[in-house]
């Protein structure tokens, strides 16, 4: 059994959906099936690629055969990897299943002649941020679609399509407690993106106001990009962390998590900080759905609003039996999200089983 995944490109830094998508293959190929992972940088559907864009992916490109540039992600040996600049149709080879793993890569996919496979659209967000319409046209499109949210699911319905739920998980060999609830110094860890759809500056105005009334906390940030220059001085910015300490040293350091997304298609940080013990305080993101219950698992607030963020995060300081209770219950809740499960219900949704 063939199976071919279409990314849209190649992703220099950790990202969350491709990470996703190369858990699958590993977990697919282990199950004895043919896997094919195409990094298609430059799709006919989207248009010529500027001279820039194409000299600047021919230099990463040497510099990732050249060992300069790492790859951050281990795939199975077993794995074909293609990392094409222009793609055409012919460089996509017959299989059984083709799955498109982005808007972009859907219209690709869509058009596709049926040698290549039974086509499948897997969905992890709402992408409209390039422009909807055209993001809206390509849940019509003749795919067959799996989502990995309760609120995508949602999404599909209001369209009219069909499609199946296949949440995510965690790796729960990489993210787990080593440090218990009630040994944890008050810390607050988050996610710093400069993407605007991350909510990072609406965090970041949250913990400036809780350390305001309370100068005892520690604040972790981290992230793949540079320390932001608006950070005040007694944040600890981490860039690009280790799984270890990541999992040692920000998540198990950690008290409660902030999770300030304006749209999440999976809240994937909170669940591997839950997984470690801290107690989620998040936004109404969508992505936390299926595992952030307000004041059961987690403290949920509106989007766009530091000051909500902020009295969550002092209600979590003032009580810690309060974030004990919703840490434990995240932890628990959490650990049901496994690649065992989540993999098997992929493999349902391809036809597999």
């Amino acid at each position: 059994m063939k199976i071919t995944f279409i990314l849209p490109g190649i992703a220099r830094f950790p990202v969350g959906g491709f990470q996703v998508v190369y858990d699958y293959a590993n977990y697919l190929v282990k199950k004895g099936y043919d896997i094919e992972i195409l990094h298609a940088m430059f799709l006919p559907t989207q248009g010529k690629a500027s001279v820039i864009s194409l000299l600047k992916y021919r230099l990463k490109k040497a510099l990732r055969k050249l060992g300069i540039l790492k790859p951050w992600f281990i795939l199975d040996k077993r794995i074909k990897v293609r990392d094409i600049g222009k793609v055409r149709n012919e460089d996509v080879r017959d299989a059984d299943k083709v799955i498109a793993t982005a808007w972009e890569t859907a219209e690709f996919v869509a058009q596709l002649p049926d040698s290549c496979g039974t086509k499948y659209y897997f969905i992890q967000h709402y992408e409209i941020w390039g422009g909807k319409e055209r993001v809206d046209a390509t849940w019509h499109l003749p795919l067959h679609k799996i989502v990995i949210a309760t609120w995508l699911k949602k999404i599909a319905e209001n369209f009219g399509e069909k499609a199946c739920l296949v949440p995510n998980f965690i790796q729960q060999d990489n993210f787990y407690m080593v440090k218990d609830f009630e040994a944890r110094v008050p810390t607050i860890s988050m996610l710093y993106s400069e993407h605007a759809v991350k909510g990072s500056e609406d965090g970041i105005n949250a913990l400036k106001m809780i350390r305001e009334k309370n100068k005892k906390v520690r604040i972790k940030i981290f992230g793949v990009f540079d320390k932001p220059k608006n950070l005040p001085e007694y944040c600890e910015y981490i860039k690009n962390p280790s799984r270890k300490y990541l999992r040692e040293k920000i998540y198990n350091e950690s008290t409660i998590y902030l999770f300030p997304s304006v749209s999440e298609g999976w809240g994937l940080t909170a669940t591997e900080a839950m997984a470690c013990g801290a107690a989620l305080c998040s936004t109404d993101n969508g992505g936390v759905d299926d595992f952030g219950i307000n004041n059961e698992t987690a403290l949920i607030s509106p989007v766009h609003s530091p000051q909500k963020l902020y009295l969550n995060l002092k209600k979590l300081l003032d009580d810690d039996q309060l974030r004990v209770k919703l840490a434990q219950n995240g932890q628990r809740s959490v650990k049901k999200l496994t690649l065992e499960n989540s993999g098997h219900l992929f493999e349902k949704a391809l036809g597999l089983l």
